[in-house]
């Protein structure tokens, strides 16, 4: 499950630093598919699968607008030095 966090983290970061909120979007449907497919088929409603699956789309909004931050400070500080 930590691997998966910090997968989820680093794409965030990455999907913030480039592409915009259409990216995001896509990527949390990806992720809400991908924690409920990595569950197995039995107990579609098991609380711990939706509790871990909803904890990676926190971790993905949270590092998307990380991403965005650097973002905006990495794009004003080049504009500074122009």
């Amino acid at each position: 499950m930590l691997w998966g966090l910090v997968a989820v983290g680093v794409i965030g970061i990455f999907l913030g630093f480039r592409f915009r909120a259409a990216a995001l979007i896509i990527m949390t449907a990806v992720t809400i598919v991908g924690g409920v497919v990595a569950g197995g088929i039995g107990g579609v409603f098991d609380w711990r699968r939706l509790v871990s699956t909803l904890l990676l789309v926190v971790v993905l909004q949270c590092a998307y607008l990380l991403g965005l931050f650097l973002a905006a400070m990495w794009r004003r500080d080049m504009s500074r030095k122009q």
